[in-house]
């Protein structure tokens, strides 16, 4: 490998490095913020999800159909159900 491939490759590198650094930081902070926290928000509503499932199980319909009304269905708060 000559001495100008070597530099390449490194250059090349370097470059990777940057753009990968760029795009975590807009992962972070940036206008992709959103998607990055889409995961979070999507296991939050499948928990709460969950919740009212087993409250219908229970027969529980009205606390149920309470929680289907908010607009988090009720995991903001993560009190227990009984």
């Amino acid at each position: 490998m000559s001495v100008s491939e070597s530099k390449s490759e490194v250059a090349s590198l370097m470059q990777r490095i940057d753009l990968e650094r760029e795009a975590a930081q807009q992962g972070l902070t940036g206008l992709a913020y959103g998607t990055a926290r889409h995961d979070f928000i999507t296991a939050r509503m499948e928990r709460g999800a969950e919740r009212i499932l087993l409250l219908i199980q229970e027969g529980k319909l009205a606390e149920a159909i309470a929680l289907m009304e908010t607009e988090t269905w009720g995991v903001d708060g993560e009190e227990e159900l009984g």
